[in-house]
């Protein structure tokens, strides 16, 4: 008789994202406050860093995180299958999450430093802050290992902690933004943002460090499955899905790298800043998917014993999608509400506002899919969409630039980004329905 999986509650991960939401919720605030209180030129360049710096970031910290929380998931599925009652430490199933990975931390924060130096002084034409831009990707490596040690600590179940965490981050890092804004501008801003993750990675690692070198004490290390192939298995397969959620947010980076890119063309940086204020009401939507998803990837994972998740895929995604869209409206009366704000100083932004709400609601759906191809293994999916979709988002930014007699080619700029979340959803939910009955096994959701 197989077993059945535990009925999928909502409580505990809407709980931490509400906590999540609430201190993003005071970081939106905070930078909104800073758009109204440094000049639009001014806010454009540190848009410009900030969209680089957690640009880059985002590459490795959405892959790590994902494949995080579904191993601490399915180590704790293994952990209870085999009569297992205590958890592990949060320490330890860090430790174990990142087995054979440590290493890509260190890669990881380099890589983010080069590459956001490189970006603003050659791509977006600021020579002039190379050297800072360096020390802020580096520091900004800290996210992956935040974001990671939250996947862990979502993925075990420990829906408190991870609510303490995500809303303490939001809240700390806002009010770090803005005096740093106020007091070194851009740059001091953009440290605010990173300062806090950079000091809990080191926290994190450092913890884990002193446990493995403590004398008589072995690296931590939790319980282990019984079967080694199981264990090759999973870790394989972990690997799998970090690897490609950092081919895919590579290739879904480039998207918003070249809007911004042909904004500051056609624009200048005042074209930026009006797209970047319009853009923090719709990342607010964009929030619910990232904090329900790595509290829930864990219950999208199939249990081998039944062949079944306890969470279906497409109530999953539907619920996510619902979300999503009342967010987007509340969002929508709060910027029509700030409008007599907000327009004399970034004229355009209302328009820009209602199309990018617009995308990131798509998006939002499209995130949630990723997610459900994460969580079971679809990996070719989730890749070749976010390919697909920044083709095409890309081919509207330059036809925006280069071509005449299209319109306003700052509308088009945004128009591209919802075009790209279309495809991008629609490419996914049409591979992952099409999908083989016997490529799917059991389970017959989406």
């Amino acid at each position: 008789m197989t077993a059945r999986p535990s009925r999928a509650s909502w409580s505990g991960p809407a709980v931490a994202a509400a906590s999540g939401l609430a201190g993003k919720g005071v970081q939106f605030v905070a930078l909104t406050t800073l758009a109204l209180v440094v000049s639009p030129t001014e806010f454009g360049l540190f848009s410009l860093v900030q969209a680089t710096v957690f640009g880059v970031a985002s590459l490795s910290s959405s892959a790590f995180a994902v494949s995080a929380a579904a191993s601490a998931a399915r180590r704790r599925t293994a952990t209870e299958g085999a009569g297992g009652a205590a958890r592990e430490s949060p320490l330890v199933a860090f430790a174990e999450a990142v087995r054979g990975r440590k290493r890509w931390f260190g890669a990881v924060a380099l890589a983010d430093g080069a590459v956001v130096s490189v970006g603003l002084s050659v791509v977006y034409g600021h020579p002039e802050l190379a050297l800072a831009a360096f020390a802020v990707g580096l520091a900004a490596g800290g996210i992956t290992v935040t974001e990671t040690f939250v996947g862990v600590l979502a993925g075990s179940g420990r829906t408190v902690s991870t609510a303490v965490v995500d809303g303490s981050r939001g809240l700390v890092s806002g009010l770090l933004a803005v005096a740093g804004g106020l007091w070194a501008g851009a740059l001091g801003a953009a440290v605010g943002l990173v300062l806090l993750d950079a000091v809990v990675a080191l926290c994190v690692l450092a913890a884990v460090a002193r446990c493995s070198r403590r004398p008589g004490v072995e690296a931590p290390r939790g319980p282990r499955p019984a079967s080694s192939a199981g264990v090759t298995a999973a870790s394989t397969g972990d690997r799998g899905v970090t690897l490609t959620g950092l081919a895919a947010a590579s290739a879904g980076q480039i998207g918003p790298w070249v809007v911004l890119w042909a904004l500051q063309m056609v624009g200048g940086l005042e074209a930026v800043a009006t797209f970047a204020v319009a853009n923090r009401f719709a990342a607010l939507v964009l929030l619910v998917p990232v904090y329900l998803g790595k509290n829930m990837v864990g219950r999208l994972v199939i249990d081998p014993r039944s062949g079944r998740s306890p969470l279906r895929a497409d109530r999953f995604v539907a619920i996510v999608g619902a979300v999503c869209l009342a967010c987007a409206l509340i969002a929508g009366v709060v910027q029509w509400g700030a409008a007599g704000l907000l327009t004399d100083r970034y004229p355009g932004v209302v328009v820009a506002g209602v199309v990018l709400l617009a995308a990131a609601v798509v998006r939002g759906v499209a995130t949630a899919l990723s997610m459900v191809c994460a969580a079971r293994g679809h990996l070719r999916v989730w890749l070749v969409s976010d390919l697909v979709a920044t083709a095409a988002s890309v081919a509207v930014c330059l036809v925006a630039v280069s071509a005449r007699g299209v319109g306003d080619p700052q509308l088009w700029l945004m128009a591209s980004v919802l075009i790209g979340a279309v495809v991008c959803a629609l490419v996914r939910a049409a591979r992952l329905v099409r999908r083989p009955r016997s490529d799917r096994g059991p389970v017959t959701h989406l």
